[in-house]
């Protein structure tokens, strides 16, 4: 059995992909200096599969919003493994499941206790809401949404006018309860101790930052030297800018009043994500629009006092999560946008071409949006 577990619970959007792969990549060289960092029984999988976050589906199940009963009764078998992995681990085990920052103080407490590890440290991992906001609407873009960054924050702010009590106990007032901070703070020191819990603050630069105050969290920055440093280029979300948002948003209104199935619609949006991705020139990155910025600035100023009283420990300086509006990026011009539409354009036409003269190879997913197209063009 483990004597040790790091349990790493997000929150989203704050370096916890970069984090994993981070440990996936080293995972022979921390086993060399005592520490397991469990991996599927297939072996490395792409970073696009959080084996650790799956096989919580499998134990709490609908408790996160977005998880079907279906599809818990499919990850019992990857909870069991994992499970036994950290009872197989000689000394510290590190799980990262980023999404249990969601769940509720009953929820966390079972996961706890079913992991049955004595000594057990519980990591979060920040950002401040003027970037974790951006990120987690354009996650929504990424999934063929088509809702507006201020309709958004409507949205948000009538959740959180509820009140706490509320939004700790409503199953689908989930994103508060993670980036409240000071409040997902309290939460698990409720449960294993402040004393337990540790915070590290992730400004977004230089790249590996991120890397070595998580080192530093978990007592391991006294080994860094027996650990490959981290390429400062490495990045593993490609975002998209304010002008390639503006552009994606239309797409999606304008793919879901298709009747495409929804594999095909996916399929070209990632292709034009990649398009983007791509670009030397591209533009802004994403702003809290101007008429939400007095309001975040509050929302931030309250969560962080929140963080000050809980007593957990923090790496880095919370000052380093404050939003203040005077940061923020300029809106892109029209010319910006339409270069991006224009690239949108020109990735689109490539990918629906079937024949295309001097290209790669398409991918199989490609391939079948594109058989589907030209079977739906003869009809």
């Amino acid at each position: 059995m483990a004597t040790r577990l790091v349990l790493h619970i997000g929150v989203q959007k704050s370096g916890t992909t970069y984090l994993q792969h981070m440990l996936r990549e080293r995972v022979d060289e921390l086993t060399a200096i005592g520490v397991d960092y469990p991996l599927p029984p297939t072996g490395r999988r792409p970073v696009g599969r959080n084996y650790h976050e799956f096989a919580t589906y499998g134990f709490l199940g609908t408790e996160y919003p977005w998880v079907s009963e279906d599809r818990a009764a499919a990850e019992r078998g990857s909870w069991e493994r994992l499970l036994g992995q950290v009872a197989a681990a000689p000394a510290t085990s590190i799980v990262s499941p980023e999404a249990l920052s969601v769940v509720r103080a009953e929820a966390a407490r079972e996961i706890v206790d079913a992991l049955g590890v004595t000594d057990i440290q519980v990591v979060i991992t920040a950002r401040g809401l003027g970037k974790l906001l951006p990120s987690v609407w354009q996650q929504h873009l990424r999934n063929g949404r088509a809702t507006s960054f201020a309709a958004y924050l409507e949205k948000l702010a009538g959740i959180r006018d509820r009140g706490w009590p509320t939004i700790e106990k409503d199953h689908e007032s989930h994103l508060w309860r993670a980036f409240a901070l000071g409040r997902l703070a309290h939460r698990w020191s409720s449960i294993v101790g402040a004393d337990r819990v540790t915070l590290v603050a992730n400004p977004g630069s230089p790249a590996d930052l991120l890397w070595h105050r998580f080192l530093e969290a978990i007592g391991l920055d006294g080994t860094a030297d027996r650990l490959s440093p981290p390429d400062t280029a490495t990045t593993v979300h490609s975002g998209v800018t304010a002008a390639e948002a503006g552009v994606l948003k239309s797409v999606n209104a304008r793919l879901a009043a298709t009747d495409w199935p929804g594999g095909v619609r996916g399929n070209l949006r990632q292709h034009l994500i990649g398009a983007f991705a791509e670009r030397d020139s591209r533009g802004p990155r994403l702003a809290i629009p101007p008429r939400y910025r007095e309001q975040v600035a509050q929302w931030s100023a309250d969560d962080l006092e929140d963080l000050r009283e809980s007593g957990v420990r923090v790496v880095g300086d919370i000052a380093e999560l404050r939003y203040t509006a005077d940061r923020e990026p300029p809106e892109p011009t029209s010319a910006e946008v339409a270069d991006a539409a224009g690239t949108a354009t020109l990735a689109a036409a490539t990918w629906s071409d079937p024949t295309p003269a001097s290209a790669e190879a398409p991918a199989p997913s490609d391939r079948r949006a594109r058989g589907w197209l030209r079977g739906r063009a003869r009809r």
